[in-house]
């Protein structure tokens, strides 16, 4: 049987642009805290070579004109835009 009890460091993952006040979680775990740094080494290692990402250390040595949070505060502003309009469309739909 698992001791939950040595599962004392959490880590959770959310999207930073998300609703601050009602963002969802797209994962969370519990680990033991000794294992915290390999854990976020690994975490790093994973998004960079299975899913094509960089380390924020990469992107501050090579994203010089800042592309990659660029492209995010893009994304996010039309996510926003997304929602206002879809919104309004539901507010013009059913009055409310």
């Amino acid at each position: 049987m698992k001791d939950y009890s040595k599962l004392n460091k959490q880590f959770v993952l959310i999207d930073m642009y998300d609703d601050r006040e009602d963002y969802d979680t797209a994962a969370g775990v519990a680990i033991p805290a000794e294992c915290a740094d390999e854990f976020a080494r690994a975490v790093e290692e994973l998004a960079v070579e299975k899913f094509g990402g960089a380390s924020f250390s990469e992107l501050l040595d090579n994203d010089l004109d800042d592309a990659s949070m660029s492209a995010s505060a893009k994304k996010n502003f039309e996510d926003q835009t997304g929602r206002v309009l879809a919104a309004a469309e539901r507010i013009m739909r059913n009055g409310r």
